[in-house]
């Protein structure tokens, strides 16, 4: 016993085991849950036990260089990121991503605290941890370094070594693959990609990431404020011109009737002639802070600082002389669609705020009459909806409730599980029906002036419904599911534009069935228009007849990763 007493005093400077193993334990929960709950790791126990070792060392390493205190302080940081952390494991089966972390700054108070108010008990738990933690840390942990100044030193040693070894390995991996073209600067970041994978280092990426985004977001009006595309109308119609652009949220393909789902989820859609429907496309992105920049401009998941380089297809449409419109009921606080819609010739954005339970989409309709009303020879909108974000209930009015049971008021968000999927497609499918209404009531509109015009509708990314017996919904995953990202695309146009642009229309039902990517959005909605620009790439519009679909289609995840198709 004397001897073991010898080691510690040699090793260890304090007494407060207990304490300092309760406050350890708070601390490393996060990595527990990662380490059982992740798909990436469950089900395979040599990868869970290299997590816990390397994320345990990440957590470990500081102490060796703090006193107690400061160390639990500074680590307190990350404590109180790790609901965080740990709900997003829970419900996605990942680690968090850029995209929740964007999600999370966007929220505002209002829908924060309703959230809040849907998870009062755990909350409390929270802040009780919270609180005992606290309490501990100044009450009972004593400010002395927990180990001697030799031990400290050894083991800083040893975890340098340890870092060489792996930095090692996956050098001796990329040499035994790649002997002639290995690069330092590759094996580098490989090497630093297992922290940024790892609790609480992923945290600290993502808002550095973030920060820059953000950055960038804030220069972008000046940055692009001398771009042109030298955008014009290769031949002026002499009648009026209308187009429309319909932005949907979170639409699934597959959730429409039209497209072959068995229910009668779109209705109006089907009774109207002509509408061409395509059948095989892919979102960039899938969340809305990247797919939506990737949609309105010619940024790719390849290049995606672009879209904050140059400007969007609703700019072309202003340089070409149409008379412009953004009219939308999501949140107007998002610097990138603020500089958009600064430029507009008119801005229509909600009165109420975002968390408003009966913010519904046709509160946008007299918005579209009235720009529609004006006359104008040549006029452009973009109509960006709430569509199916979740919250599915509060997306639709009560006559929209047509499969039922669906979720009703505001629900604790333990109802996110694979035992109530009848509850979250019923309810999801009530958002379709009513995005069904809305497209159909827009054409309808646009239909009344007997304008040469079209009508295109497409969906950011769409949405995860524990599809083919998985546990994931909603969206933002790491690795999406095809459901995730195969949307809707739906494209009408008037008897005045058949007339105006036969070779336009017959492309466009030609090349309905190819694949198609958001990507193309851009090319195909100005050519649709005959809106010409330096530089054009005829051979990515679907309007024209030289369309070339991709072999690949690419998708920028959540995390700021690319993947493919």
């Amino acid at each position: 016993m004397n001897f073991i007493q010898i080691i510690k005093r040699t090793i260890v400077n304090t007494n407060n085991y207990v304490w300092i193993t309760w406050l350890f334990a708070i601390l490393i929960l996060p990595n527990i849950v990662v380490m059982f709950f992740s798909s990436d790791l469950s089900g395979n126990t040599a990868k869970q036990l290299e997590y816990f070792i390397f994320s345990s060392l990440v957590l470990f390493v500081p102490v060796l260089f703090l006193k107690l205190r400061w160390y639990f302080i500074f680590e307190s940081i990350f404590m109180l990121c790790a609901p965080f952390e740990i709900g997003y494991v829970w419900l996605f089966k990942s680690t968090v991503t850029d995209g929740f972390i964007s999600s999370i700054f966007n929220t505002n108070i209002g829908e924060a605290t309703e959230l809040l108010m849907t998870m009062k008990w755990q909350c409390l738990l929270l802040l009780l941890i919270w609180t005992g933690y606290f309490i501990i840390v100044f009450k009972k942990i004593k400010n002395n370094y927990l180990f001697t100044g030799k031990f400290s030193a050894v083991a800083g040693l040893t975890v340098l070594l340890f870092n060489i070894s792996i930095f090692g390995k996956i050098y001796a991996t990329e040499y035994r693959y790649n002997k002639s073209e290995i690069r330092i600067d590759d094996v580098g970041e490989d090497f630093i990609d297992n922290y940024k994978k790892t609790y609480p280092c992923n945290i600290i990426t993502l808002l550095a990431s973030k920060y820059d985004r953000h950055v960038a977001l804030k220069n972008m009006s000046e940055n692009v404020a001398s771009f042109s595309y030298r955008a014009k109308k290769r031949k002026p119609l002499h009648g009026r011109e209308i187009y429309v652009v319909i932005i949907g949220e979170s639409a699934r393909y597959g959730n429409f009737s039209i497209n072959g789902y068995e229910r009668k989820t779109s209705p109006r859609l089907e009774e109207i002639n002509g509408l061409i429907t395509c059948s095989n496309v892919y979102a960039t992105a899938n969340v809305t802070e990247f797919a939506v920049p990737l949609l309105l401009s010619r940024a790719t998941p390849l290049n995606f600082e672009n879209a904050y380089r140059e400007k969007t297809f609703a700019d072309a449409f202003r340089e070409a002389g149409f008379h412009t419109g953004w009219i939308t009921n999501q949140s107007g606080d998002y610097p990138y669609i603020k500089r958009i819609a600064k430029d507009m010739d008119r801005a229509f954005f909600p009165s109420d705020e975002f968390e408003n339970l009966e913010s519904y989409d046709h509160k946008l309709l007299p918005y579209i009459d009235s720009l529609l009303d004006e006359n104008r020879q040549k006029t452009f909108l973009v109509v960006h909806t709430l569509g199916s974000h979740f919250r599915y209930n509060f997306r639709y009015p009560k006559p929209f409730e047509k499969f039922t049971p669906a979720l009703e008021g505001t629900n604790n968000c333990s109802i996110a599980s694979d035992k109530n999927r009848e509850l979250f497609t019923n309810t999801y499918d009530n958002t379709i029906l009513y995005t069904d209404y809305m497209i159909a009531e827009i054409i309808d509109k646009v239909a009344s002036k007997g304008a040469v015009s079209a009508v295109l509708y497409i969906s950011d990314h769409a949405e995860n419904l524990y599809d083919n017996e998985t546990v994931t919904v909603l969206h933002g995953s790491k690795t999406p599911p095809l459901p995730e990202i195969h949307v809707p695309l739906f494209i009408w146009t008037s008897p005045a534009y058949q007339n105006a642009y036969p070779g336009k229309q017959q492309a466009l039902k030609s090349n309905r069935n190819k694949k198609i990517s958001a990507s193309n959005i851009f090319h195909s909605i100005l050519d649709m228009a005959d809106v010409h620009y330096p530089g054009e790439l005829p051979e990515k519009s679907i309007a024209s007849d030289g369309f070339k679909e991709d072999s690949i289609r690419y998708v920028y995840t959540a995390n700021k990763e690319i993947i493919h198709f």
